[in-house]
Parts: C-alpha cells; structure tokens; sequence
C-alpha cells in the first residue's frame, strides 16, 4: 500500500484467513417477542452509532531546507485558552523538536514559549513500531498556532502526523448513514461538530482511501447528500459508486466557535463496501417439516457467488381479536439453496412460539434482512413480506415456558434449564482460557486457573467474531471437550457470545458456574477500530458502528450468560496516543462504557489497570484476585 497522508494512519489489512480446518454447525437461532417489542434484535439508527475525536489529525510531510534540515509545517485553530495537547506520531518522532509561532512571530521551541511537559512511548496497538511524542502545553492563548516540526535525520524522515486537542468539550461526531454497505447503493458519510458553545462549521472535507484508490470529496449542509435539512449542521458525502473493499476514511471539520475563535477536528472510520450478492425477491413460501417446525423458504436473486450469509427476521401473528403482534425473532447462519430460478433463504419456526404467546395465522416477517457473516454488513432488506403457511394444528393458548430447543433449535443444553451432554460425547468439561485481537501469544497467568482448563492460542491473527468463534469451537472439538467456559479478554468475548448463539458446541452445555466471563471486551466497539490501523489490520465488528449492527443479533437469552469486568487507568493516560480518541474511563484500547454488555452481567469496575502490556498501568488480565474469583466462579 502507498503511503499517502491517510494511508501514514493505517495498516494494510491483513491477507485473507486460511478455510476453517473442521465444519461447526449453524443452528436455528430464536429471541422472544420482548426482544423485539425492546428494540433489542433490530438493527440500530445509524446515527446512534457515530465515532467521536477531539482531535485534529494533521498530517506531517517533510521538505528540505536551504541548511539542509528537514522540516514539515502544521496549523491548529486553538478555540479557547488553556492546555493544549499535541502528540507528534512516527516511527522516528522522538528524534523530532517542535517549534511554534504565536501571532506570526519567528518560531520558537515550545518549551521557550510555554510551561511543557514532555513523554515519549510506543503508539501502541494501533500503529505497531510507531512512537509517540507528547507534549502538553500550558497558558496557551486561543488563536490559530503555526507549527515547524524538525528532524536531524540525515536523508527524508519518516512522514507522520500532529495530534492537537484543545479542549474535550468540543467534539466532532461522523458515521456512515446506511447499514447497507453494497457497492452501487447509496451511502453517505455523515459529520458535525458537537460542543457545549455555539459552533459554526465551516467546511468539512472527506478523505476516502482503500487498497487501490483514493478520493477527497467536499461534504457539503445542503439537504442532499444524505446530511439531514439544509443548514442544520450536519454535513454529507455520498461515497462514490464504484468504491468497493475495506474503507479508511477521515473527516475533517473547520470552523469558529465561542469568541470567533477557530476550531479543527478529525474524525477517522473505518467500513466495508461489498460486492452486491443478492436482493431478495418479495417471495417466501411455508411448509410443515413435521407437527413441530414450520419451513419458512424465503427467494432470492443471486448477484454473485453462492456463499455463506447471515439471516434474520421477525415472526409476526395475530391475537384472538385479529390484531398483530410478534411471535419471535428468528436467525440463521446459512448456505443458500438453489431453486426456483434463484436463492432460498429457509428459516424454521417452532411452532411452540405461538403457544407462548397465544397467535397464530395469519403469519408475515418483519425486518428481514440478509447480512453478510463476517462484516455484518447488509447486503439486502425488505421491511415486511407475508407468506402463506399451512394448516396448523395448534392451539391459540397463551401459556407454557421457553425451551432451550425453542431458543437454539437444540434440546437437553444447559441453556434454559439444566441437564447433560448428550450421551455419544465423551464427557470430558474444561475450562478455555481465551485472548483477544492480535494477541502474541498466551497472556493468562498459568498458576491462576486450575485443572481442567485449555488455553486458546491464534497468535497475531485478526479474526472476525464469526471466524473467532468457530475457531473456538473447534478448538475445544480436538480436545472432545462435551462441555467449557470460557475465561476471555478482549475480543474473545464477543466471540464467546457469538459462539454461544450462533453454533453448537460444547459451551451450551457448562454447567457448576459461569458460562463466559470477560475482561475488557469491545462488545460495544472502540473508536480505535475506526482508526483502520489496528495492529493485525481492519477489524469492522470492532468499530463503534460495526459492533452496534453486530450486538442487533444476539438475543437477551444469550446476553444474560455473559459476566464482564471493566477496567481503567489509575489517573495517568494508558497511552498518549490513545487517549484523544477515547472517553473516560478509559483502559488505553477499550472505554469502560463500551465494555458493557446491555442486558448481560456487570460485575465492577477496577482502576490501576491498562487494557495490555507497554501500558502506563499493568495489564488487565495479569489481576491475579480477579483472576481466581473467575476461575472460582466458572462453568465447566
């Protein structure tokens, strides 16, 4: 990849997983109407899904001067007296000083013009080699400042880039408006300027890049291109038609704001646009399997290869007086089949759902979608399609209780109520200690977790949840494992859940405790992940807007199996870099608030603890006390 002013702030992503060495089985997966009625399995509103900095991002290219020294200019629009942070990026910037100029005067090392404090350390995860000069200034006067960064290097520096952050009360927000992130379709880019003061944004420009182009786009407050009314503040960018792969974008916002003084802020994301591979066809046709299932096979034209998808949709039924309401949510991992000129699409209804909530026919679905395995991106939608289904000989009665079978389409699993594996799997029951994103290797403190356990090792990969979760499972399939916990950190606790609810495996049958337990997951992303940069490459569930479409499909059955930690710094940042793209309490990679599972179990919060080694506190999963109380407490 070349390296461009937005390709300095990403690593290419990395090269395609290898198949997945043994076949896990998809299930039929079901959420009660409550999770539908609560929002809970839909997909959320764009909007609500935004990445948020408070940093401008200016990028750093050096030129030589007539003595021979290199140097690179920057400005930055102070909005307000005060402290102003800066953090210079690359690989080579502790060797580099940074001058600056106040009201055009010559340029003067800072440490000359205002009282410095100065640290250097690794950028971390998300720029792997990088190094991190911050510095922060005190007693500087709003107004714009002009900046000469110099290297001694005797031959070009190494490019990079300036962090500035005046103020954290003013924010800049953008997010892409569309969960249908499909190469032809219409998708916007959508930003505004977020603060405490009235703002007036100026002008706000769209970098877009992918492996093989590049594009900058004026974003414009006119009421067409997908930015809201005309003059509301919000600004748009329609991405161009034919971009299609892994997107790194940046937005950059100008303006003035309280006093008339100037502001600058930098927003980065980071989203997949897919090959169009199908568009559902307004058809779906229902047949009887035996007097339990209903069939339900819903049509498709196919626009590429046949490959797996992601589908789900609402059952719909009508009450004793004829008036609608939701029987259940239904999902599925699946392989299409080929039929009727085209794609089917087959979900299975238990037909015990419409005991539970005393409905019948006739039947529709609601907010069905098809989204892609690995991104969650969607690839089609439709928001209502009726069906006919056959006579069913069932009782409209409200009553009776939710199985596991009704839930997971499995009966005898622990899920919903006790039992055994079944008695053809050797009954061996473990405990699986799990690490994160492009983890080096075992992180877990041995002498921590007692026998039976298993550790998880994929060293230095970047999985996607669904990839991570299969690998899982089959991991504890070599070991025949008939059932695990699972002890996880960081992504490995999406996975677990994802695992939890999308296959079989022994995980369904834990028992003696906890099912999943997880330190510092990103169950609700990290803005990190919008930085494209990650260290193992993009990873689109961990973006704030990724997991959010994500999290719309676990139901709160499997939710409520999940215990979490949080974890933040004892006062001092976890990472210089880090820390202007996140909220605290923060742990250097995830913000506490993001490692919450909605509807899961919250077991606290402990300061004096980073999210991984090279931190300014210890590494979370080295707490040996909360190490043993989970060990203590896990399901085997």
């Amino acid at each position: 990849m070349g390296r461009g002013t937005l390709s300095l702030l990403v690593v290419a992503l990395s090269s395609s997983a290898p198949a997945l060495a043994q076949e896990v089985v998809a299930r039929q997966v079901a959420a009660p109407a409550g999770d539908v009625l609560s929002g809970l399995v839909r997909l959320p509103d764009p909007a609500d899904t935004a990445s948020v900095s408070f940093a401008a991002l200016l990028p750093l290219e050096f030129e030589r001067a007539a003595d021979g020294r290199w140097f690179a200019r920057a400005s930055y629009p102070v909005e307000r007296s005060g402290d102003l942070s800066l953090v210079l990026v690359s690989p080579s910037a502790a060797n580099w000083s940074l001058l600056a100029s106040v009201a055009g005067a010559p340029a003067r090392p800072v440490g000359e013009l205002f009282a410095t404090e100065r640290s250097v350390s690794l950028a971390g995860e998300p720029l792997p080699g990088w190094v991190a000069l911050r510095l922060e200034l005190r007693g500087v006067s709003a107004g714009r400042l002009e900046f000469r960064i110099e290297s001694p290097a005797a031959h070009a520096p190494d490019a990079g880039w300036l962090l500035a952050s005046a103020s954290r009360e003013l924010r800049a927000r953008a997010f892409v408006d569309t969960q249908r992130l499909v190469a032809g379709a219409p998708i916007a880019v959508v930003a505004e300027a977020d603060g405490r003061a009235h703002l007036a944004t100026e002008s706000a420009w769209l970098s877009l890049e992918t492996e093989s182009e590049r594009h900058g786009l004026a974003m414009h407050d006119d009421g067409a291109h997908g930015d809201g009314a005309a003059g509301d503040g919000r600004f748009g960018a329609f991405v161009p038609g034919e971009l299609l792969g892994n997107v790194r974008a940046r937005v950059d916002l100008a303006g003035s704001a309280r006093g008339g003084h100037g502001f600058a802020r930098s927003v980065p994301l980071a989203f997949p646009v897919l090959a169009p591979r199908l568009l559902l066809d307004g058809t779906a046709t229902a047949r009887l399997v035996d007097d339990q299932q209903l069939l339900i096979s819903i049509g498709a034209q196919p626009l590429g290869a046949r490959a797996r998808l992601h589908v789900s949709a609402e059952i719909w039924g009508r009450n004793a007086a004829g008036e609608p309401a939701p029987v259940c949510w239904l999902s599925r991992m699946l392989l299409p089949s080929e039929g009727n000129g085209g794609w089917q699409l087959a979900l299975e209804l238990d037909l015990d759902w419409l005991e539970v909530e005393g409905l019948g026919a006739p039947l529709e679905l609601r907010m069905l979608r098809v989204q892609d395995p690995d991104s969650e991106a969607l690839l089609d939608t439709l928001e209502r399609l009726a069906f006919s289904a056959p006579p069913l000989a069932r009782p409209r009665w409200s009553g009776g209780a939710v199985t596991a079978k009704m839930l997971t389409g499995v009966s005898g699993t622990s899920i919903g109520a006790g039992s055994q594996p079944p008695p053809e799997i050797p009954h061996y029951r473990s405990l699986m200690l799990v690490h994160g994103y492009c983890s080096g290797g075992s992180i877990w403190p041995a002498a921590d977790f007692s026998q039976p356990k298993l550790e998880f090792l994929d060293p230095s990969a970047n999985r996607t949840h669904d990839e991570f979760a299969q690998l899982i499972a089959q991991r504890a399939s070599s070991q025949q494992l008939a059932s695990f916990g699972v002890v996880a950190h960081s992504q490995g606790g999406p996975a677990a859940l994802h695992l939890l609810t999308y296959y079989s495996s022994g995980l369904d049958f834990a028992s003696g405790g906890r099912r999943i337990q997880s330190v510092a997951a990103p169950y609700q992303g990290t803005p990190l992940a919008s930085l494209g940069g990650f260290a193992c490459g993009v990873n689109s569930n961990m973006t704030p807007a990724g997991s959010t479409t994500w999290l719309a499909g676990i139901p709160s059955w499997a939710r409520a199996e999940v215990s979490t930690w949080t974890t933040a710094n004892s006062g001092s940042a976890c990472n210089a870099l880090t820390a202007l793209f996140l909220s605290d309490p923060e742990d250097g990679t995830v913000e506490k608030l993001r490692a919450e599972l909605p509807g899961g179990n919250n077991m606290g919060h402990v300061t004096g603890w980073c999210h991984t080694t090279g931190m300014s506190n210890p590494a979370n999963y080295t707490d040996h006390a909360r190490n043993q109380a989970m060990n203590a407490a896990a399901g085997r």
